[in-house]
């Protein structure tokens, strides 16, 4: 898609036309760059929800939902996401900076992409 065919500039001088254009061309640039990265950053956090996602064993002993590691009863007996509800233990979990609370590795990334898309898409940050 060429910008130049879109817009209609004969009103203005050369070099004003080519200083749009130049301008215009560096935003398609920079709005390809972010589709790209944003293409990444889904294609990893697919790939999180799909490590994260193991099934249960069939056995009664509880575990991580997303290492699938034994919880115990007294040390380590795992604690439940705020977010999805899961029981994971100490490992799996990833605390948010200056806050007390904590997610489960793949609560903590799915906020991240979506802080990342809203940061593109509307131009505000969003805390986790």
């Amino acid at each position: 898609m060429d910008v130049a065919d879109d817009l209609n500039l004969s009103f203005l001088l050369e070099h004003e036309r080519d200083s749009i254009l130049k301008v215009l061309q560096k935003d398609e640039k920079l709005r390809k760059r972010e589709e790209k990265r944003i293409r990444k950053l889904k294609n990893e956090l697919l790939e999180i929800k799909r490590k994260g996602s193991r099934p249960p064993r069939e056995s009664a002993e509880r575990q991580c939902a997303r290492c699938i590691k034994t919880l115990g009863l007294i040390f380590d007996r795992g604690e439940l996401c705020d977010e999805c509800q899961l029981r994971v233990c100490s490992e799996c979990r990833v605390s948010a900076p200056k806050r007390r609370q904590w997610r489960c590795n793949v609560c903590f990334e799915l906020c991240v992409v979506r802080m990342s898309l809203a940061r593109s898409h509307l131009g505000v940050d969003i805390l986790p």
